[in-house]
């Protein structure tokens, strides 16, 4: 018998097979495979996709064994026999070599094929980590065979395995997706028993499918009312019940002890165990005690939110105020960069604007409330110079006869008499290098202009002095040092001391306010883990580069002093940085496998970064998380609703090559609010179109109204609350439940005792919304519903500098004050009745009336005039005048002041274009009158004038429009005949 043929050569000359890229001309068989010699391939067993076979090349008889992924090994020109031979050889090795191998995977084989047959009737849910080792050895072990297999070389039992674990191999996420599905239906129906008797009502369909779903990372969506409590409860219950974990490996983490020892409590109950319940605060607290043998020793402010800003607001005073450079750099904050730089040019309307000066109230050190950001800006540097001023006093000299009404300089020092006018024009270069004056897009620039012009010569002709600032100095960062040069030739500046300026701001509670921006800002600087120089890079790209960097430099020296003071205490966010720390290093050893997080929309990047420590330490390791986005309102306590929208990718495994494995329940029904509430509060929230999209199922539905707005007028909300209660009173039960919801504690009624007692079958309590969260009651009261500082949304929480330490920006206007609201909103059950301010009621007030899927109905409404003010677009609303009768005036008092008279037949409605005829406007009483050929919204009525009757616009004196009577001289003519009969 002859010996293998293990080599095999080339027998013809090879030069055209070179030229032809076939350059091997010897192949060798080994013990794992071939060897080409002169070429480029390796042909191992493992790679073979068949048996070596005989083909033809260019006519020369060539070895060729086909490979893995569409590629083949060849050695052309050489003779039939000895490629026949070879190529027996070679394919009785390859069998050799298959058999070989799965003899020795035998036993691997046959353990991953009972795993994976497994998963046809699953025991555990196929959590990612638990597959994910099993898919590494079918990889490992797939990998070790030949890509194919030659049928009839292995046993039919051997071919089955190797099956059946390729094919897992092959489709890991498919087999593992259609484990889960056959796991939860069978689950379901074998824990029936367990979900109807765990709580005292069986668990809704939805709350089942979450207590079964034990992904790597689980995302549990609560929304209000939708039994969140139960769930967990239920969770940690389950885990025990299917031995899937003993009571010491679970972890149940809340955020306030309270709700961390009910739900300890409940599983005591409903399972007969003791789990551990914790805070954050506690578990950090109970790592570094674990760890250091002793407690950290934990600062008095860390647990009090006051003592935390009084400290603040010392350092603030004390510290920061006294450093060189920081003092002025402080000063320079409260009257420069105080609120974020905004102007006309960064609204779409005039209105719009109107409405954002209203809400910031733009008032300065002097008191004054100012009309824009510009005019504040002056107005402070006046007052820090020792400037004296007035803000829109009457100007002192004669007027022309072409005088709209009284002139209001904006600034008239009171000392020299000089008058300061800032002008909101910028400068934009036209296409031959000139420079031309422009305003904002919905300002009428011609008019302007002509009023600019027209103050100019007033000032002139009565020789008063005017000095001139502009809107394009501001924006060229030269608009004080140019007024400070202006001003040098007529003034002498008096600097104001320190202590006066900011008792003044004390005051006005600006500092107070800064504190809270600060709080807030360096609870998330410290929770991320961020530094100065990470913080100022991201200040180079933002809106408003001079306010961040000025922020940053007065925060910078705030946190030394902060730590200073802290010396060898700790706060809360040093407490869980440390823990964490211990955690990472393997100093902590966790028992905990299973973690359930209440309330996850309130985490915070350094409590997230302790959780994935945790998650870390142990292989399977699961995160059960329960929250609702929709109420995440704690930003200022530095949760980061971010960790929440983006949970895979914070939390979740690896299967199969993919990162961010995790799985999201909805509950979706909530067992507290009607529909009319239900459905109208998810579409207020998911206005915001980051907000995760959830299902909202109502308690029940009811076809009354279940959201009013009822309009108070200026200084009469307590009436307003008082018949708001009235009407709860008449169609309500005894011991119904109404709860007064106040953005800020201020808004607490000061008459609530009265109340209390005025309507004794109401059980009415006064609540802030962030106390209320967690609660619900039969009927809600919001108050204060106004555009405000201090009104709802508040204007004062949405500081853009928090996104200075924060992952992304919320780009949203409100985003965190539009989901307390909808926290006001879903505590009742039954009805809301928003309080709004009839003159300036707040932009979700306006949101909720004006969209009809909110089905929102008012009491109370203004009487609005049928046309927006024609000077701003703002709402025209009837007012009463002193001697009666009716007018309209513009929503924007302060800053349009624009009035309309009414109808000069019926007094009270207000004439609009008709539609037939747009020279004409027609009252709702019928009425109809010429429209005035020279503005746009007035129109002509009869007057008497020296010469007789004629028509005049009904907004003289602004407007001199005017039009001959039709047969003005026949009705002169019959004037004089009755004069003459007359005398």
């Amino acid at each position: 018998m002859s010996a293998p043929n293990t080599l095999i050569r080339r027998k013809w000359p090879g030069a055209l097979l070179r030229a032809m890229g076939h350059a091997t001309w010897a192949a060798e068989q080994t013990g794992s495979g071939i060897t080409l010699l002169g070429g480029r391939h390796q042909a191992p067993f493992t790679a073979w996709a068949g048996p070596a076979r005989l083909s033809s090349t260019l006519g020369f008889t060539t070895v060729t064994i086909p490979l893995a992924g569409n590629h083949t090994a060849r050695l052309a020109g050489v003779t039939v026999p000895e490629a026949t031979r070879f190529i027996a050889c070679a394919n009785d090795a390859f069998h050799a070599y298959i058999r070989e191998q799965c003899a020795a995977a035998e036993d691997e084989l046959r353990a991953l094929s009972d795993a994976v047959s497994r998963l046809d009737q699953p025991r555990r849910y196929p959590a990612a980590c638990l597959l994910a080792p099993f898919l590494t050895r079918a990889t490992a072990i797939i990998d070790r065979l030949p890509t194919a297999i030659p049928e009839g070389v292995l046993s039919g039992d051997q071919e089955r395995l190797i099956a059946t674990v390729r094919s897992f191999r092959d489709q890991p996420e498919e087999a593992r997706r259609a484990a889960i599905a056959r796991f939860i239906a069978s689950e379901l129906a074998a824990m029936n028993g367990f979900f109807e008797n765990i709580e005292k009502n069986p668990l809704t369909p939805e709350q089942r499918l979450a207590v079964v779903t034990d992904e790597d990372a689980t995302l549990i969506l609560a929304g209000a009312g939708s039994g969140k409590t139960s769930v967990i409860v239920a969770k940690a219950a389950y885990l025990i019940e299917r031995g899937i974990r003993r009571p010491e490996e679970i972890l149940l983490l809340a955020f306030g002890r309270d709700a961390a020892a009910e739900m300890a409590a409940r599983i005591k109950e409903r399972a007969g165990v003791d789990v551990d319940a914790l805070t954050f605060h506690a578990l950090g607290n109970r790592i570094i005690r674990t760890v250091e043998d002793k407690g950290p020793a934990l600062a008095a402010h860390a647990s009090d939110d006051a003592k935390f800003r009084t400290l603040l607001r010392d350092i603030l005073l004390d510290e920061v105020a006294s450093t060189a450079g920081l003092g002025t750099l402080l000063m320079d904050w409260f009257s420069a960069f105080y609120w974020p730089y905004k102007t006309e040019w960064d609204f779409k309307t005039q209105d719009a604007y109107f409405r954002w000066v209203e809400a910031h109230e733009l008032r300065t050190l002097n008191g004054d409330r100012v009309k824009s950001f510009e005019e504040w800006e002056i107005a402070n540097w006046l007052y820090r110079q020792g400037i004296a001023h007035e803000y829109e006093p009457l100007y002192e000299g004669p007027l022309p006869p072409d005088a709209r009404g009284p002139y209001r300089p904006d600034f008239r020092l009171t000392e020299s008499g000089i008058y300061i006018e800032h002008f909101g024009v910028r400068k934009a270069r036209e296409p031959d290098g000139s420079t031309r004056l422009t305003t904002a897009p919905h300002i009428d620039r011609a008019r302007y202009l002509a009023d600019m012009a027209w103050k100019r010569q007033l000032h002139a002709t009565n020789g008063t002095t005017l000095i001139e600032t502009f809107s394009y100095e501001k924006v060229e960062g030269t608009l004080l040092a140019n007024l400070k040069a202006k001003l040098a030739p007529h003034v002498t500046l008096k600097p104001v001391a320190e202590d006066r300026l900011f008792a003044a701001l004390a005051a006005m509670g600006q500092v107070d306010a800064f504190t809270q921006t600060l709080a807030t800002f360096l609870r998330h600087f410290k929770s991320a883990g961020a530094t100065i120089a990470s913080c100022e890079a991201r200040a180079a790209n933002a809106q408003d580069v001079p306010r961040s960097r000025a922020f940053l430099k007065i925060f910078d020296a705030l946190i030394d002093a902060y730590e200073a003071r802290l010396g060898d205490m700790i706060d809360f966010e040093d407490m869980i940085v440390r823990a964490t720390a211990h955690v990472q290093s393997g100093g902590y050893k966790s028992p905990y496998r299973h973690i359930l997080v209440d309330e996850f929309q309130d985490i915070s990047a350094g409590r997230a970064q302790l959780l994935r420590a945790l998650q870390a330490q142990h292989e399977d390791a699961r995160l059960f998380a329960v929250g609702d986005d929709w109420q995440s309102i704690y930003r200022f306590a530095g949760s980061d609703i971010h960790l929440m929208r983006d949970f895979g990718k914070e939390f979740g495994g690896r299967f199969a090559g993919t990162d961010a494995v995790h799985s999201i329940v909805d509950l979706g029904r909530t067992f507290r609010s009607v529909d009319k509430i239900a459905h109208a509060a998810r579409r207020f929230v998911l206005r915001n179109p980051a907000q995760i999209k959830k299902t909202v199922k109502p308690a029940a539905t009811t076809a009354n109204p279940a959201i009013t707005v009822a309009y108070y007028k200026r200084n009469e909300e307590g009436s307003a609350l008082r018949a708001a209660l009235e009407r709860l009173d008449t169609r309500t039960a005894p011991n119904t439940s109404v709860l007064l919801l106040g953005r800020y504690h201020h808004a607490k009624p000061a008459a609530l005792p009265t109340l209390i007692r005025a309507f004794p079958s109401l059980a009415i309590r006064f609540m802030t919304v962030h106390a209320s969260k967690g609660l619900e009651a039969d009927h809600v009261i919001i108050l204060r519903a106004a555009s405000d500082t201090m009104g709802f949304p508040s204007e004062i929480v949405d500081d853009p500098l928090l996104d200075l330490v924060l992952p992304d920006p919320e780009n949203f206007e409100h985003a965190e004050e539009r989901r307390l609201f909808y926290v006001a909103l879903t505590r009742a059950r039954d009805s809301v009745t928003i309080l709004a301010d009839q003159e300036k009621p707040s932009t979700f007030v306006r949101e909720l009336v004006a969209h009809p899927e909110y089905e929102t109905t008012e009491t109370g409404a203004p009487d609005l005039a049928p046309r927006p003010c024609p000077s701003c677009g703002g709402r025209l609303l009837a007012q009463t005048a002193k001697a009666g009768g009716t007018y309209y005036a513009c929503e924007h008092r302060h800053l349009c002041g624009q009035t309309l008279k009414p109808c000069s037949v019926c007094g009270t409605g207000l004439p609009v274009k008709s539609m037939g005829n747009p020279h004409s406007l027609v009252c709702r009483c019928g009425a109809s009158f010429p429209a005035c050929p020279s503005c746009t919204d007035g129109w002509l009525v009869e007057r008497r004038g020296r010469t007789g009757r004629f028509l005049g616009c009904v907004n003289y004196p602004a407007c001199k429009g005017t039009q001959n009577l039709p047969g003005r001289e026949q009705n002169n003519t019959r004037s004089q005949r009755f004069s003459r009969r007359k005398s």
